[in-house]
């Protein structure tokens, strides 16, 4: 049943859930420092606030035991007060923990959610042998309120009361933590932002030893109400502001991902510097006009090979080898109309009930794609905020440009080259949206919102008409029509993940203290202090940074084991290759693949067993039924193919 909801809901995921392991660090008390005795690391003589504006990935909400709702559970306030619930999360005091859809484990308790499941399962399995689909739309509806329970938010902006989103108005020196039985120290709060977010030897290199003073993250709940974001967004910067220890007067905000969506409300709320205290803006993949694969999804538009890739692609991609094969045969007792049929009622039912029910999530729809999508806002209140955002999103370049009279700086980083869901398994089930083929994006956003303005033809096109254009290395985008191009930068077949682009990251922060402004101060790798070539290509670092390197300390820790000097080599080449700042992952990617292979060979990691003759025997055949079947049958049910 499990496997039945995780499809449907891989169909409808914005962006992936990823779950991060948490790390302990040695307690230590950080020094006492004051705004007079800092090195100031800005290129102009003055510090800023360095603020991280979160996206799905990096901001996570976090399920309680009800007691802690009831009446008198704290001393003084609510769950939803700082002071009650960062102990909590700190001490690991919480059931659960998400970055986008609730967690299922209370809702798959639920008697009447698994009736309600099994009552829909049985009317799909009876209009497959009646050939018409008896499906009432209305229980699909409840079962998507039922499971995303905890998700839901009310026309008040408020949701459910064990749902707490922290936010932390301190910079990450001072996250909550707790002190485990063997001494160490443990910071929830902490692990998230730096599990999200790698930037900690970065930072610590341009900021110095106080490095997290600096740092700050604005976090919020994937499902909100862009008017309360922007509200404590405001609130948030006023309080940072007047206590942070580096003297800091303005504030530089990062937006990642969907956290674009939050900065462009933020600055048509309070235009002028005087309100916002913005000195510059750096984006990292920004939505900064959402994704054509929202607007697809909730407007029911698939690609042409959306069957042949639903009967033979997608199930099998994301169930995996060789179960998957099994599960591509037994759909086909679905008579393509009837399967087609749930899954559009499915989607309408998440649409409805779930995603134009909120705020934050409408403001994913791209300005263009809004009138056709709109009906589907039930709520006068939602659709107000909607309404109210996309207004915002049409005079973007206008407050931008209003604000950069005053001073402000806009700098862009995306990527590029990628059609929708190309390469990540947990993206696959974009690929059967309409503008999959033809959108050039970092597999989740078009380039023309991570880089507003930007044209481009479809991956691996060129554009025919080169008169008056500048074209990347690829020819498939066109920088001529990007709004700042003289501020955009574009990675080659990154994923959205950009954040583990280890010279991304460098770049953005060079950004956000000014001594790179333009593609002009940094493309010279003769000449400028700093080189960032405006078209660079994918790195992700993911492996290498977060388990490889801290498994080979912690086992020579433990061990006592010491590398042989031809050990010691592999891992330098490969520490080489991460800090060169030019990506080509054909040349990079080989020397950290060397470092895992040496660790197995030391014995940190035990080599992947071959698979036995029964799993390999297992796989051919249910492959081969499969490959058989689909070049039989086709990409439909086998009653269509009997009624012909």
């Amino acid at each position: 049943m499990k496997k039945l909801i995780a499809i449907i809901l891989s169909i409808a995921m914005l962006v992936p859930v990823v779950l991060v392991p948490t790390f302990a660090e040695t307690a230590k008390q950080p020094e006492v420092t004051t705004a007079d005795s800092l090195e100031c690391a800005f290129a102009e003589g003055e510090n800023s606030l360095v603020v991280f504006v979160t996206g799905i990935g990096q901001s996570y909400s976090y399920l309680f035991d009800e007691s802690y709702t009831q009446e008198g559970a704290f001393e003084k306030g609510t769950l939803q007060d700082y002071e009650n619930y960062a102990p909590l999360i700190a001490e690991g005091k919480y059931l659960s923990r998400w970055n986008l859809f609730n967690s299922f484990d209370e809702v798959f308790n639920d008697k009447g959610t698994i009736l309600n499941i099994v009552a829909a399962v049985l009317e799909l399995l009876t209009s497959a042998v009646l050939g018409v689909n008896i499906i009432d739309q209305n229980k699909v509806d409840k079962i998507v309120r039922d499971l995303f329970h905890f998700n839901i938010v009310g026309e008040d902006g408020n949701g459910d009361p064990r749902v707490v989103t922290p936010r932390y108005a301190m910079p990450v020196s001072e996250f909550p933590y707790a002190t485990l039985e063997d001494g160490r120290v443990e910071s929830e709060a902490k692990n998230r932002f730096y599990s999200s977010i790698p930037c900690k030897e970065i930072a610590r290199e341009k900021f110095g030893e106080n490095f997290e003073d600096y740092l700050y993250v604005f976090n919020f709940n994937a499902f909100s109400y862009t008017s309360k974001n922007v509200a404590a967004m405001h609130e948030f910067v006023e309080k940072i502001l007047k206590e942070n220890k580096v003297g800091a007067k303005d504030i530089v905000l990062v937006p990642m991902s969907m956290g674009a969506s939050i900065v462009t409300a933020y600055m048509d709320a309070y235009p002028t510097v005087a309100e916002n205290h913005i000195r510059r803006v750096v984006s990292i993949v920004g939505a900064w006009d959402g994704s054509d694969v929202v607007a697809d999804m909730l407007a029911g538009d698939f690609c042409d090979e959306s069957a042949d890739l639903f009967y033979n692609g997608i199930i099998g991609n994301l169930i995996g080898e060789p179960w998957g094969y099994l599960i591509n045969i037994v759909l086909r007792i679905f008579p393509k109309d009837i399967l087609r049929g749930f899954i559009d009622m499915a989607l309408q039912g998440i649409a409805t009930e779930l995603l134009c029910a909120t705020p934050s999530l409408c403001n994913l729809i791209p300005t263009d794609r809004y009138d056709g999508v709109k009906h589907l806002i039930k709520s006068k209140v939602v659709k107000a905020e909607a309404d109210a955002f996309q207004a915002a999103k049409k005079k973007l370049d206008n407050t931008m440009s209003a604000l950069e009279k005053e001073g402000v700086t806009f700098s862009f980083i995306s990527g590029y080259g990628l059609p929708f869901g190309a390469i990540t398994s947990d993206y696959t089930a974009f690929g059967f949206m309409k503008s999959a083929p033809t959108t050039n994006s970092d597999e989740i956003i078009n380039i023309d919102s991570t880089a507003p303005g930007t044209s481009y033809v479809a991956p691996g096109e060129e554009f025919e008409d080169t008169k008056g254009r500048e074209l990347s290395p690829d020819g498939s985008i066109d920088i001529s029509t990007t709004y700042r191009k003289e501020s955009s930068w574009f990675f080659y077949k990154q994923k959205h993940e950009l954040e583990y682009n280890n010279v991304a990251i460098a770049l953005a922060l060079e950004l956000a203290t000014g001594h790179v402004k333009t593609v002009e101060d940094c493309d010279d790798p003769k000449e400028d202090e700093y080189y960032f070539p405006q078209f660079n290509g994918a790195r992700n670092l993911r492996d290498y940074q977060r388990y490889n390197l801290p498994d080979l300390e912690r086992y020579c820790a433990e061990t006592g084991y010491e590398l042989t000097a031809d050990q010691q080599a592999v891992l330098d080449a490969a520490d080489k290759a991460a800090a060169n700042p030019i990506c080509d992952p054909e040349v990079d990617q080989p020397y950290f693949d060397a470092v895992e292979a040496m660790m197995v060979e030391i014995g940190v990691y035990t080599a992947e067993e071959e698979p036995g003759f029964g799993d390999k025997a297992l796989n051919f055949i249910l492959k081969g039924a499969n490959d058989l079947v689909h070049a039989v049958v086709g990409p439909k049910g086998f009653i269509d193919l009997i009624k012909g």
